[in-house]
């Protein structure tokens, strides 16, 4: 689950960026050697595949991952990762672990059975928006001119880390601000010669279809776990409190972003000489082909696919299934979205006997997935060749330094695991989940997925599956 929290400023997020980067070298660097030239995206480049400085540490024990590597046998595996889960305090369980480079499995506990996998269900995300989405692609916030003379008409484009003042380019959340949107607005309207708009209409119809999944459990929704999804929001779908994030969710965002665009016009129609009465706020279309006044550009979606995993941001991960969806040729909508992750999973050869796609965030107690899926899934991204799906693996929290994962493996039977595994936490109030890849001492490249069911003691199982993972890392 997401615990809202207020985003740093960019400065502050590209400087932790950079050290996470130093811890994670080891991993992100070897995990294939050909990502970093194969990493650029239409010139924008993801902060995971940002060249280090050359006297950037690497984790102890981080070596290429080399096919002549010894492999474990089935037997250590099984040594290393049975006794660990024996704690796991879990009534039903799915467990998979396998060579990254040939796919063999090492050891296997009820692979096929398809449990809840909690915030695992952002993995199928991610290979969705990779598979369908260009990772290197901004999502732009525009304005364009309306039918009438008096109206300007803001067209949502999906971008929900919007920031209520001006752009920050160095960010991921509050890359791009409305009151630099407003002002360009202003400043276009003057080179017009334009009278002062009246009206501010905005389109949200980049999604349609429900906001809110109905299989999302009314407590969560109340809680902000989860909430309806719109195509524009600040923050992260949370109230703004000043230019920072509050931990309020709004009851409509797209609206709210409307309202805030709206005074940032009029006062920046001040500051061009234009006198402009308070805005009338009305949701609807923009026309079609309507003439562009301004727009801001978000962050590329492979980074906000790595804030997503980082985060474990629920929000985050319902807009970037939809945006999958619009890129597959689907409408954009939680239907679309299942539609375009069932294609990326059928594309990388995953059996989808006993899946159930019901969100894409994990928050639907109706979601099944197999490890066998998710270890599939997390291996696809771990040894691709491509380039196309190496965001992915790199977005991945590492253990003990980023995400989810800096505060885990922290007792000393986990502590082998540390700087050396990436992976996708997942925790609800009965499943704990973890997926990732790791290195062994020996310096192969394995892959896993651990998804506990029934579980007893949260606390219990997550610290189970992480002596799990630093068991294999001992290998």
């Amino acid at each position: 689950m997401h615990t809202p929290r207020r985003p740093a400023p960019g400065r502050r997020r590209r400087v932790l960026a950079t050290l996470l980067l130093a811890l994670g070298a080891g991993l992100a660097g070897w995990s294939h050697p050909s990502w970093l030239p194969a990493l650029h995206l239409g010139g924008a480049v993801p902060p995971a595949a940002r060249a280090l400085p050359s006297a950037a540490p690497t984790p102890h024990g981080a070596v290429p991952p080399d096919p002549g590597a010894p492999l474990p046998s089935a037997a250590e595996v099984a040594a290393a990762v049975g006794p660990a889960l024996d704690g796991a305090s879990a009534d039903r369980r799915s467990v998979l672990v396998a060579d990254a480079l040939t796919g063999a499995p090492l050891h296997e506990q009820d692979p096929d059975t398809a449990l809840v996998p909690a915030s695992n269900q952002k993995l199928v995300t991610l290979l969705s928006l990779l598979t369908h989405a260009d990772p290197g692609e901004r999502l732009r916030t525009a304005v364009v001119a309306g039918e009438e003379p008096d109206t300007v008409v803001l067209v949502a484009g999906g971008d929900t880390l919007l920031r209520p003042g001006r752009s920050d380019p160095e960010a991921v959340q509050g890359r791009a601000g409305v009151r630099t949107l407003a002002q360009d607005t202003a400043r276009a309207l003057a080179a017009r010669g334009a009278s002062a708009p009246s009206t501010v209409r905005w389109d949200a119809g980049l999604f349609p279809g429900p906001a809110l999944n109905e299989a999302w459990a009314a407590g969560d929704v109340a809680a902000g776990q989860i909430g309806p999804v719109a195509p524009m929001a600040f923050w992260s779908h949370h109230v703004p409190a000043g230019d920072l994030a509050s931990p309020v969710r709004p009851d409509d965002a797209a609206a709210d972003v409307a309202a805030v665009f709206a005074a940032e016009l009029r006062a920046a129609l001040a500051a061009e000489g234009v006198a402009a009465p308070p805005l009338r706020l009305v949701p609807g279309p923009a026309p079609r082909g309507a003439a562009e006044l301004a727009a801001v550009e978000s962050a590329t979606l492979a980074e906000q696919a790595e804030l997503m995993l980082q985060d474990s941001d629920n929000h985050l991960a319902e807009v970037l299934s939809r945006i999958a969806a619009r890129a597959a040729g689907h409408p954009g909508s939680i239907t679309g979205g299942r539609e375009a992750a069932a294609e990326a999973l059928a594309a990388r050869g995953v059996d989808p006997a006993g899946l159930v796609l019901s969100d894409a965030s994990g928050m639907s107690l109706d979601n099944r997935i197999p490890a066998r899926a998710l270890e599939q899934v997390v291996r696809a991204m771990a040894v691709d060749d491509t380039g196309a799906l190496a965001p992915g693996a790199r977005a991945l929290p590492v253990a003990g330094g980023s995400g989810t994962l800096a505060d885990r493996f922290d007792d000393e039977a986990g502590t082998a695991a540390r700087g050396l595994t990436r992976a996708k936490t997942g925790t609800l109030n009965t499943v704990v989940s973890l997926s990732g890849h790791v290195s062994t001492r020996e310096g192969r490249l394995l892959t896993y997925s651990v998804v506990l069911n029934e579980v007893a003691d949260p606390s219990a199982a997550r610290d189970a599956a992480d002596r799990a993972v630093a068991a294999l890392a001992r290998l």
